[in-house]
């Protein structure tokens, strides 16, 4: 049994969340695509995770703990939501009139093609900079599946790459 550590004072939780914001906004925006949507989600986990701030354990994993309470709240919001489709965002996707070979795709928006759970993993990885145990420990997965998500992922991103 752990010995019940100190709970994280305003002040403490509030420079661990400014640590982590840009990594939270993009996860977020990694589930949902939105940034209105990301938004959101990133202020209901500060919220959650603050009036929960008891239950962490170990301040210095607070970065996965957060990311975790934030994949709860996009996935949350996603269930909620109704499938709709941005315009904005198709018009990139259809073919256009004239045919550019020079156009490449970029790496990013090969990310944002990926699968949710392909583009999340990928996004913490390489864009974030977790490690496969924290990633692990954010999406409630095992460190294996991490594993193959990235695998996954890289697998799906050559073949988009070289198709443009």
């Amino acid at each position: 049994m752990f010995t019940p550590q100190e709970v994280l004072d305003k002040e403490a939780f509030c420079t661990q969340v400014i640590a982590c914001q840009e990594t939270m906004f993009r996860t977020a925006k990694a589930i949902l695509r939105q940034d209105e949507d990301a938004e959101d989600a990133v202020q209901e986990a500060i919220c959650t995770a603050f009036a929960s701030r008891d239950s962490l354990r170990d301040v210095q994993r607070f970065r996965p703990w957060i990311l975790r309470i934030l994949t709860n709240k996009c996935y949350d919001l996603c269930r909620k939501r109704r499938p709709t489709v941005d315009l904005d965002e198709m018009a990139d996707r259809l073919p256009s009139d004239s045919p550019d070979h020079d156009q490449r795709m970029t790496l990013w928006q090969a990310v944002l093609s990926l699968s949710d759970e392909l583009r999340v993993t990928v996004t913490l990885f390489y864009y974030e900079g977790l490690s496969v145990r924290e990633i692990g420990q954010a999406l409630g997965i095992s460190e294996a599946a991490v594993k193959t998500r990235l695998s996954r992922g890289r697998a799906r991103l050559r073949l988009l790459l070289e198709e443009k």
